[in-house]
Protein backbone atom coordinates (compact mmCIF):
# COMPACT_ATOMS: atom_id res chain seq x y z
CA UNK A 1 0.00 0.00 0.00
CA UNK A 2 1.04 3.26 -0.82
CA UNK A 3 0.53 6.24 1.84
CA UNK A 4 -0.16 9.40 1.42
CA UNK A 5 0.59 11.87 4.17
CA UNK A 6 -0.42 15.34 5.25
CA UNK A 7 -1.32 17.87 7.97
CA UNK A 8 -4.50 18.99 7.03
CA UNK A 9 -7.37 17.83 4.65
CA UNK A 10 -6.66 19.99 2.62
CA UNK A 11 -3.39 18.66 1.65
CA UNK A 12 -4.62 14.98 0.96
CA UNK A 13 -8.05 16.60 -0.87
CA UNK A 14 -6.64 16.19 -4.56
CA UNK A 15 -5.92 12.61 -3.82
CA UNK A 16 -9.28 11.87 -2.09
CA UNK A 17 -11.38 13.40 -4.85
CA UNK A 18 -9.81 10.71 -7.51
CA UNK A 19 -10.00 7.78 -5.22
CA UNK A 20 -12.06 5.00 -6.26
CA UNK A 21 -13.84 2.22 -4.12
CA UNK A 22 -12.65 4.03 -1.00
CA UNK A 23 -14.01 3.80 2.52
CA UNK A 24 -12.22 5.90 5.71
CA UNK A 25 -11.23 4.33 8.79
CA UNK A 26 -10.06 5.92 12.06
CA UNK A 27 -6.53 5.07 14.01
CA UNK A 28 -6.02 5.35 17.62
CA UNK A 29 -9.79 6.80 17.59
CA UNK A 30 -8.63 10.29 16.80
CA UNK A 31 -6.48 9.77 13.68
CA UNK A 32 -8.40 9.63 10.04
CA UNK A 33 -7.64 7.22 6.83
CA UNK A 34 -8.99 7.13 3.80
CA UNK A 35 -8.40 3.94 1.97
CA UNK A 36 -9.19 3.27 -1.68
CA UNK A 37 -7.05 2.94 -5.40
CA UNK A 38 -5.40 5.16 -7.44
CA UNK A 39 -4.33 3.43 -10.83
CA UNK A 40 -5.05 0.09 -9.35
CA UNK A 41 -2.49 0.97 -6.44
CA UNK A 42 -4.12 0.67 -3.00
CA UNK A 43 -3.65 4.05 -1.40
CA UNK A 44 -4.11 4.72 2.33
CA UNK A 45 -4.63 9.08 2.99
CA UNK A 46 -3.12 9.79 6.17
CA UNK A 47 -3.94 13.29 7.56
CA UNK A 48 -3.08 15.51 11.11
CA UNK A 49 0.43 14.88 10.78
CA UNK A 50 1.27 17.96 12.21
CA UNK A 51 4.93 18.08 14.14
CA UNK A 52 7.66 15.51 13.78
CA UNK A 53 6.97 14.06 17.10
CA UNK A 54 3.41 13.27 15.71
CA UNK A 55 4.13 11.45 12.61
CA UNK A 56 6.80 9.28 13.99
CA UNK A 57 5.05 7.86 16.12
CA UNK A 58 1.71 7.39 13.96
CA UNK A 59 3.86 6.41 10.71
CA UNK A 60 5.64 3.58 12.05
CA UNK A 61 2.56 1.68 13.27
CA UNK A 62 0.64 2.64 10.14
CA UNK A 63 3.58 1.20 8.11
CA UNK A 64 3.25 -2.45 9.98
CA UNK A 65 -0.38 -2.14 9.95
CA UNK A 66 -1.01 -1.99 6.35
CA UNK A 67 2.33 -3.05 5.20
CA UNK A 68 3.29 0.03 3.21
CA UNK A 69 5.59 0.09 0.28
CA UNK A 70 6.02 3.60 -0.03
CA UNK A 71 5.22 6.93 2.04
CA UNK A 72 4.55 10.35 0.60
CA UNK A 73 4.91 13.49 2.09
CA UNK A 74 2.22 16.22 0.87
CA UNK A 75 1.40 19.61 2.11
CA UNK A 76 3.05 22.64 2.00
CA UNK A 77 6.68 24.54 2.79
CA UNK A 78 8.96 27.69 3.70
CA UNK A 79 11.48 28.55 1.16
CA UNK A 80 14.91 28.94 3.19
CA UNK A 81 16.53 29.62 -0.26
CA UNK A 82 15.98 32.74 -2.32
CA UNK A 83 16.03 29.98 -5.44
CA UNK A 84 12.29 29.61 -5.25
CA UNK A 85 8.36 31.52 -6.33
CA UNK A 86 5.28 30.97 -4.60
CA UNK A 87 3.69 27.73 -5.70
CA UNK A 88 7.19 26.11 -6.49
CA UNK A 89 6.92 22.26 -5.93
CA UNK A 90 9.60 21.27 -3.95
CA UNK A 91 10.85 17.62 -4.09
CA UNK A 92 13.13 16.07 -1.24
CA UNK A 93 16.37 14.61 -2.08
CA UNK A 94 17.55 14.52 1.27
CA UNK A 95 15.87 15.40 4.86
CA UNK A 96 17.49 16.30 8.01
CA UNK A 97 15.89 16.61 11.48
CA UNK A 98 16.66 19.82 11.59
CA UNK A 99 15.68 20.75 15.30
CA UNK A 100 18.21 17.66 16.66
CA UNK A 101 21.45 18.27 18.25
CA UNK A 102 22.89 15.90 20.62
CA UNK A 103 26.74 16.59 19.69
CA UNK A 104 28.00 17.34 22.95
CA UNK A 105 25.95 14.29 24.16
CA UNK A 106 26.53 11.71 21.59
CA UNK A 107 29.52 13.02 19.37
CA UNK A 108 26.89 13.18 16.61
CA UNK A 109 26.67 15.69 13.65
CA UNK A 110 24.23 18.51 13.82
CA UNK A 111 21.18 17.15 12.56
CA UNK A 112 21.98 13.53 13.99
CA UNK A 113 20.26 11.35 16.12
CA UNK A 114 22.47 8.64 17.64
CA UNK A 115 22.57 5.63 15.87
CA UNK A 116 20.98 7.05 12.09
CA UNK A 117 22.44 8.29 9.24
CA UNK A 118 23.21 12.23 9.43
CA UNK A 119 20.47 12.72 6.96
CA UNK A 120 17.95 10.47 5.47
CA UNK A 121 18.05 10.06 1.77
CA UNK A 122 15.23 9.25 -0.65
CA UNK A 123 14.89 6.72 -3.16
CA UNK A 124 16.58 7.97 -6.62
CA UNK A 125 14.10 6.03 -8.52
CA UNK A 126 11.12 7.66 -6.72
CA UNK A 127 12.51 11.11 -7.07
CA UNK A 128 13.70 10.46 -10.61
CA UNK A 129 10.09 8.89 -11.71
CA UNK A 130 8.68 12.14 -9.54
CA UNK A 131 10.85 14.31 -11.93
CA UNK A 132 9.70 12.89 -14.74
CA UNK A 133 5.91 13.02 -14.01
CA UNK A 134 6.04 16.76 -13.62
CA UNK A 135 7.97 16.90 -17.03
CA UNK A 136 5.33 14.51 -18.78
CA UNK A 137 2.77 17.21 -17.63
CA UNK A 138 4.07 20.51 -18.80
CA UNK A 139 4.82 21.24 -14.88
CA UNK A 140 8.03 22.94 -14.62
CA UNK A 141 7.99 24.46 -11.36
CA UNK A 142 9.42 22.35 -9.45
CA UNK A 143 12.88 21.35 -7.77
CA UNK A 144 14.61 18.17 -5.90
CA UNK A 145 15.18 20.09 -2.54
CA UNK A 146 16.93 19.63 1.24
CA UNK A 147 14.01 18.94 3.69
CA UNK A 148 15.19 20.67 6.67
CA UNK A 149 12.44 19.46 9.26
CA UNK A 150 11.56 20.64 12.66
CA UNK A 151 8.80 20.78 15.31
CA UNK A 152 8.93 24.72 15.11
CA UNK A 153 7.15 26.40 11.93
CA UNK A 154 9.98 29.23 11.57
CA UNK A 155 8.87 32.63 10.10
CA UNK A 156 11.96 34.71 10.73
CA UNK A 157 15.50 34.39 9.51
CA UNK A 158 17.03 35.11 12.99
CA UNK A 159 15.06 32.63 14.25
CA UNK A 160 17.21 29.67 12.47
CA UNK A 161 20.76 31.26 13.77
CA UNK A 162 21.79 28.60 15.65
CA UNK A 163 21.46 26.22 12.61
CA UNK A 164 22.87 28.66 10.19
CA UNK A 165 26.22 29.52 9.16
CA UNK A 166 26.59 32.66 7.05
CA UNK A 167 24.06 31.83 4.15
CA UNK A 168 24.35 28.07 4.45
CA UNK A 169 21.71 25.82 6.70
CA UNK A 170 22.91 22.43 7.21
CA UNK A 171 25.83 23.02 4.34
CA UNK A 172 23.26 23.78 1.38
CA UNK A 173 22.66 27.20 0.30
CA UNK A 174 20.32 26.94 -2.58
CA UNK A 175 17.13 24.96 -3.17
CA UNK A 176 16.43 24.30 1.04
CA UNK A 177 13.42 24.30 2.49
CA UNK A 178 11.97 24.31 5.90
CA UNK A 179 8.84 21.96 7.25
CA UNK A 180 7.29 20.44 10.35
CA UNK A 181 7.01 16.70 9.66
CA UNK A 182 8.85 15.08 6.94
CA UNK A 183 11.54 14.79 9.55
CA UNK A 184 9.01 12.13 11.86
CA UNK A 185 8.23 10.27 8.44
CA UNK A 186 11.43 9.80 7.47
CA UNK A 187 12.66 8.17 10.94
CA UNK A 188 9.67 6.03 10.78
CA UNK A 189 10.52 4.72 7.23
CA UNK A 190 13.99 4.42 7.75
CA UNK A 191 13.12 2.09 11.06
CA UNK A 192 10.50 -0.15 8.63
CA UNK A 193 12.34 -0.10 5.43
CA UNK A 194 10.52 1.62 3.37
CA UNK A 195 11.37 4.35 0.92
CA UNK A 196 9.78 7.74 1.58
CA UNK A 197 9.86 10.98 -0.04
CA UNK A 198 8.48 14.33 0.30
CA UNK A 199 6.43 16.65 -2.39
CA UNK A 200 5.67 19.77 -0.94
CA UNK A 201 4.54 23.31 -2.41
CA UNK A 202 6.33 26.37 -1.70
CA UNK A 203 3.72 28.46 0.09
CA UNK A 204 5.40 31.41 2.45
CA UNK A 205 9.02 32.96 2.68
CA UNK A 206 10.84 33.74 5.64
CA UNK A 207 10.59 37.37 7.39
CA UNK A 208 7.33 37.81 4.75
CA UNK A 209 3.84 37.91 6.03
CA UNK A 210 1.35 35.21 5.13
CA UNK A 211 -1.66 36.37 3.86
CA UNK A 212 -4.96 34.39 2.70
CA UNK A 213 -3.99 35.19 -1.03
CA UNK A 214 -0.77 33.13 -0.85
CA UNK A 215 -2.76 30.36 0.84
CA UNK A 216 -5.12 30.51 -2.45
CA UNK A 217 -2.13 30.39 -4.69
CA UNK A 218 -0.62 27.60 -2.49
CA UNK A 219 -4.09 25.45 -3.30
CA UNK A 220 -4.47 25.96 -6.72
CA UNK A 221 -0.67 24.76 -7.16
CA UNK A 222 -2.04 21.44 -4.97
CA UNK A 223 -3.54 20.55 -8.16
CA UNK A 224 -0.59 20.27 -9.90
CA UNK A 225 1.32 18.56 -7.44
CA UNK A 226 -1.28 16.27 -6.98
CA UNK A 227 -1.52 15.32 -10.68
CA UNK A 228 2.15 14.54 -10.66
CA UNK A 229 2.19 12.06 -7.65
CA UNK A 230 -0.80 10.52 -9.36
CA UNK A 231 1.28 10.05 -12.23
CA UNK A 232 4.11 8.41 -10.52
CA UNK A 233 1.44 6.27 -8.87
CA UNK A 234 0.21 4.84 -12.03
CA UNK A 235 4.33 4.92 -13.56
CA UNK A 236 5.45 3.08 -10.36
CA UNK A 237 2.76 0.17 -10.85
CA UNK A 238 3.40 -0.58 -14.76
CA UNK A 239 7.10 -0.31 -13.68
CA UNK A 240 6.88 -2.82 -10.58
CA UNK A 241 9.56 -0.29 -9.48
CA UNK A 242 8.60 -0.92 -5.48
CA UNK A 243 8.55 -5.16 -6.18
CA UNK A 244 5.73 -5.66 -3.11
CA UNK A 245 8.80 -5.23 -0.74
Amino acid sequence: MIMIVGATHDDVLYFDSIMTGKHTETYLDRYKLTLGNIFNQEVCLVEGMFTNYLSSAIMLGLIQKYLAILVIGVGRCTAFSKDFKAGDIAISGRVFSGDVDLSAEAGTRMGQIPGFPPYFLCQEDIVGYLSDSFEKRGIGHYAVCNYVSTNVAFTKMEQLKEMTSGEFLYGAKERVVLETNMGGIATACYLGHVPFVGVKTVSRFLDKAYTVEDYATTLRHYIDLGKGIVTTIGDIGRADLLGGK
